[in-house]
């Protein structure tokens, strides 16, 4: 079976990649970085466990030498453009990332939202945009 912190940590790796986007690992600091009153972007993981995709065998044992893993990534910018400029980016360096034995791809799964949500609760008020991530071993 593959090892989930290591796969978790090619993911953050390759999120660190995009250029001037900060990553956290599902936890947001109270104080994130900003410039003159607005946020500067930034994405986070937040990640569990996989499932077994497998069937049960005749002796009743799970087959654990696949899984399917989703996870979120929310790309978070002081406003839409920026929001999405930083979701599509992240795209970009995700979409058919081999991890392992498998290949990260949208989850087809999920709950789409195209437009980025304007978070208030929060100061500076920041918008937000998930996207849904699926990595499936074998």
């Amino acid at each position: 079976m593959a090892d989930l912190a290591t796969m978790n940590t090619q993911i953050i790796d390759v999120m660190g990649t995009v250029d001037g986007i900060t990553t956290y690992d599902g936890d947001v600091p109270e104080k994130v970085p900003e410039v003159e009153g607005s946020i500067l972007p930034y994405f986070v993981l937040w990640s569990g466990l996989p499932d077994s995709p497998d069937e049960v065998t005749s002796d009743g044992n799970q087959v654990d030498d696949s899984f399917v893993w989703d996870f979120q990534i929310t790309v978070v910018a002081s406003n839409p453009p920026a929001c999405r400029a930083a979701a599509h980016s992240l795209k970009m360096a995700l979409m058919n990332m081999r991890v392992g034995t498998g290949t990260v791809r949208p989850n087809p799964d999920s709950y789409k939202r195209d437009v980025p949500l304007l978070d208030t609760t929060v100061s500076p008020a920041r918008f937000m945009l998930p996207t849904f991530w699926r990595l499936i071993t074998n």
